[in-house]
């Protein structure tokens, strides 16, 4: 019945997606023309004022001043009335659910889409997550364009892991989520890993310092993993206890002077930070979890997430690593990280770890990003790791991430500036992936289905 029910709904949205082809409404493909709009190319900290941008077959095909631009007589016309244009936001460390429930998988989907999100690097993927990327791309469902990582990787030795890896290389995944192997296989899962030319990225295993991930060239570190560990110089006496959630439990010993060889040694390595703010401060705040699920966003999860959320947080509050004045301590450590690593050059981009801990997808990215400024960052700075810097962390700047000629028709079509005000960007008025087009009113209503499918 599940199966049938998301069979049915996948229909439903394709078929709307048919219709939009001549009404110009909710996930229409073709040719389209954004008139009269000011543009936020990405690639520098400008905006075009009055230009059209249009779109063929999925990528930008012309970009210039309104009055030199013509647009073509088979295009839909989005009027654009100096409205703001910029590229689409990657979610760089979201989940999408597995196979098993359709309906739950395209509400995922579109949740992204709502919120602009048209990229998500999937972590912690399924068997059904390379063939859904590929159904994507062709058109066949409604969703951002998806990086496919690996299942959790849970080796149980060297020899196991670089199996493993082997595997998910052959299965079509983009790149190897790193989860809980023994510390000794890490080396060999890293050298498999680079053998067969598929990215590793995620956690860093417990065992494994900080500098040895990145001398191994881990792709990206997720959450800012080890640092606290490696911010405590060796030698400290820290007893019994353990390092704790995301180093909580040695926040005490930390020495700060030991950030500027953290930035130096990540810079030098290549190795992106995916920061996830959003997961730590959710955990470490003093809102509590029954004040948090009454969010706005919170009507699009199901009622069981939304509990198991609700339980995590009450059992973290109760860690002896984890008590207020320690979790605080790690909040504030973490964005001081954050700020240091960007103003070094270390690279970061956007993710939020949607939906783990109160991060509804899509919605999450907005409350990450201003979470990112208050660490010292400004708006554009942001953003541009959730744009340009995303494309650059997968080595595609040339397919998507700036507005250019060529570039893959990921936009979104917004009511201000977000270089001046960054809650612009939330509840765009319009989303493009992969040249297909959502109007507001299309998104406004899956999120209303989606709604009243979760309410109780």
């Amino acid at each position: 019945m599940r199966w049938l029910q998301g069979f049915a709904a996948t229909a439903l949205l394709l078929a709307g997606a048919t219709h939009a082809q001549s009404t110009g409404s909710g996930g229409a493909a073709g040719a389209f023309a954004f008139v009269d709009v000011d543009v936020l190319p990405m690639d520098r900290d400008v905006r075009l004022e009055s230009q059209t941008v249009v779109v063929r077959d999925g990528r930008i095909v012309a970009i210039g001043p309104s009055a030199s631009v013509d647009v073509p007589e088979d295009a839909t016309r989005i009027a654009g009335e100096r409205r703001v244009l910029m590229p689409g936001l990657a979610e760089f460390h979201g989940h999408v659910p597995g196979g098993d429930d359709p309906v739950y998988v395209q509400d995922t989907l579109d949740l992204y889409l709502a919120n602009g999100v048209t990229l998500v690097r999937n972590m912690s993927g399924d068997v059904s997550h390379p063939e859904l990327r590929e159904r994507i791309e062709r058109g066949e469902i409604s969703g951002p364009t998806m990086v496919v990582a690996s299942p959790w990787l849970r080796s149980e030795n060297a020899d196991a892991a670089a199996r493993e890896v082997r595997a998910h290389h052959a299965a079509g995944f983009d790149l190897v989520k790193i989860g809980s192997i023994p510390a000794d296989a890490y080396p060999r899962m890293a050298a498999t890993a680079h053998a067969v030319g598929i990215p590793f990225a995620g956690h860093i295993p417990d065992g494994v310092p900080l500098e040895v991930a990145l001398d191994a060239k881990q792709t990206s570190i997720d959450h800012f993993d080890r640092y606290v560990e490696f911010l405590v110089p060796p030698g400290t006496d820290t007893g019994d206890r353990e390092a704790g959630w995301f180093g909580s439990g040695w926040v005490q010993w930390v020495e700060r002077g030991r950030i500027q060889d953290a930035v130096t040694r990540t810079r030098a390595a290549g190795t992106w930070n995916v920061p996830t703010l959003t997961l730590v401060e959710h955990m470490a705040s003093a809102e509590t979890p029954e004040a948090m699920l009454q969010w706005p966003e919170m009507r699009y999860m199901p009622a069981s997430e939304r509990e198991r959320w609700r339980r995590a947080k009450h059992e973290y509050a109760a860690r002896e690593t984890f008590q207020p004045d320690a979790a605080q301590a790690l909040v504030t450590l973490r964005r001081e990280l954050l700020k240091a690593l960007h103003e070094g050059g270390a690279p970061i981009v956007l993710g939020s770890d949607a939906p783990q801990f109160f991060n509804v997808p899509g919605f999450s990215i907005h409350r990450e990003m201003a979470m990112m400024q208050a660490a010292g960052m400004t708006p554009y700075e942001v953003l541009v790791t959730g744009t340009r810097n995303a494309a650059q962390a997968l080595g595609t700047p040339e397919a998507f991430g700036t507005i250019e000629v060529g570039q893959r028709a990921d936009l979104v079509l917004l009511a201000g500036d977000p270089r001046e005000d960054l809650s612009h960007v939330q509840a765009p008025l319009g989303v493009m992936a992969r040249g297909r087009w959502w109007p507001r009113e299309a998104l406004d209503a899956r999120l209303a289905e989606i709604a009243a499918r979760h309410a109780e």
